[in-house]
C-alpha cells in the first residue's frame, strides 16, 4: 500500500471550515490509499489551519530592527496558533524599490530565522488591482485628480496618518469605463461618508468617518503604480487573510482601509496593532527606519544574538538571551508585549540599546 499522503499537509483537506470529502482526498492523493489507514494516520494531526497572517514589507531597502520586530511579532502570532503566514513583498513604489532590494530582504529575513507559508510580490498582482478599479470605475466613482501636493495640503486639512485630506476638488472629473488606462493623472475615488465602529483586538478604538478624516483615497498614482492602501486590501482579501498584525503607525489608516474594503466587498480581517522601535534626532522621537541596517548589525551580532536583542527589548526574553524565532513560539503571549515604544540607540561598541526612560 503506498504512503505518499503521508507528507502532504494536512490544510490540503480542508476546505472553508469543512473536511473535504473522501473522493477529493482520493483525487488529490491517487489510487491505491486505504480510506482507514489515512483516517488513522491523520486524526491526531490533522486540523484546520487557524487563519492565515501575513508580513508585508515595502522593498525599499535592507532590513532594520523595525522591520526584524515587525516581522517577528507577526511570525510568531501566527505560528503560536498553528496559522499560516504568508510574506507579502510589496514592491509597487517604483521610484524607492531597486534592483536586488527584493532578494536581499529574502535574504535577510531567512538568516533571522523566518520561514513562511507562502511568498508572494505584490508587482504580480497587477491585473487583480485593475479589475478591481475596473469595477469602481462603472460605478462611477473614480475621477482625474489635478491638484498638486501643494493645493491639497492648502485646502485641505490635516489627517490622522500626518497627510492631508483632500478637498474633493476634482470630483466632477469622472473618469469613463474603458479610457483609466490612458488618463495620466492621478486616479481618486469618491468616498461615502459614514462612520464606522472599530476596534483592534488590543481594544484600540479605531472607530471615525473615513471620508470625513482622509477625503477621497487616490487608488493610482501619477507614476502609474497603485496606491499602498488600494492594492493592501484587494491582496489581503485574495490572500485569504483574516489576521493582521503591524505597526501601531498604521492605526490611522484602518478606519480607511476597511472603508475601501466595504466599497469592494471585501472582508475585514482582525486588526492587531504592536509598539514601534523609535530613534531620536535632535528633540523628536521618529519611527526607526534605516539609521542602523542589517549589514551594520551582522558586523555585531549572530542571528542568535539579535533576535534575543529584539524580543528582550518588547517584553518576550530576558537580557542577553541568544535565541531563533521559533524558540519563542512556545511562551509567546501577546500580554507580554510592552504597549509602549522603545526607543533605540546604536553604538558600534556595545550595540542596540534602549534608551533610559
Amino acid at each position: 500500500m503506498r504512503r505518499a499522503f503521508s507528507v502532504i499537509r494536512c490544510d490540503a483537506f480542508w476546505r472553508k471550515g469543512n473536511w473535504a470529502s473522501w473522493s477529493t482526498i482520493r483525487e488529490l492523493l491517487g489510487d491505491g490509499n486505504d480510506e482507514n489507514e489515512f483516517i488513522a494516520m491523520t486524526t491526531e494531526k490533522a486540523r484546520p489551519i487557524l487563519g492565515r497572517g501575513r508580513f508585508a514589507p515595502s522593498t525599499t531597502g535592507r532590513a532594520h530592527p523595525g522591520t526584524l520586530l515587525a516581522a517577528l511579532l507577526c511570525w510568531l502570532d501566527a505560528r503560536r496558533v498553528g496559522a499560516e503566514i504568508v510574506l507579502r513583498l510589496e514592491d509597487l513604489d517604483r521610484e524607492r524599490t531597486k534592483v536586488g532590494y527584493v532578494d536581499q530582504l529574502d535574504r535577510d529575513l531567512a538568516w533571522f530565522g523566518l520561514d513562511w507559508d507562502r511568498r508572494v510580490l505584490q508587482s504580480d498582482d497587477r491585473e487583480r488591482h485593475e479589475e478591481a478599479l475596473d469595477s469602481l470605475v462603472r460605478e462611477g466613482r473614480v475621477y482625474a485628480c489635478d491638484c498638486s501636493r501643494a493645493r491639497v495640503r492648502a485646502e485641505g486639512r490635516p489627517a490622522p496618518d500626518g497627510s492631508y485630506a483632500y478637498s474633493g476638488r476634482c470630483r466632477d472629473q469622472r473618469v469613463r469605463a474603458g479610457r483609466w488606462r490612458a488618463e495620466p493623472r492621478p486616479l481618486r475615488v469618491h468616498l461615502d461618508a459614514r462612520r464606522r465602529e472599530l476596534r483592534d483586538e488590543s481594544g484600540k478604538d479605531l472607530s471615525g468617518d473615513a471620508a470625513e478624516l482622509f477625503g477621497d483615497p487616490i487608488l493610482r498614482r501619477r507614476d502609474g503604480a497603485f496606491a499602498y492602501h488600494f492594492a493592501s486590501v484587494l491582496d489581503d482579501a485574495a490572500l485569504g487573510i483574516d489576521r493582521v498584525v503591524r505597526g501601531r503607525d498604521l492605526v490611522p489608516a484602518t478606519i480607511l482601509q476597511v472603508a475601501l474594503q466595504e466599497m469592494l466587498g471585501l472582508d475585514t480581517p482582525v486588526y492587531r496593532h504592536h509598539c514601534l522601535f523609535l530613534e531620536r534626532h535632535e528633540q523628536k522621537l521618529s519611527k526607526l527606519h534605516g539609521a542602523v541596517d542589517l549589514e551594520t548589525l551582522r558586523t555585531r551580532y549572530s542571528a542568535e544574538e539579535l533576535c534575543g536583542a529584539i524580543a528582550s527589548f518588547v517584553g518576550l526574553a530576558s537580557k542577553g538571551t541568544r535565541c531563533r524565532p521559533a524558540d519563542l513560539v512556545a511562551d509567546f503571549d501577546w500580554a507580554r508585549i510592552s504597549d509602549l515604544d522603545v526607543e533605540l540607540r546604536f553604538d558600534a561598541a556595545v550595540g542596540l540599546s534602549p534608551a533610559k526612560r
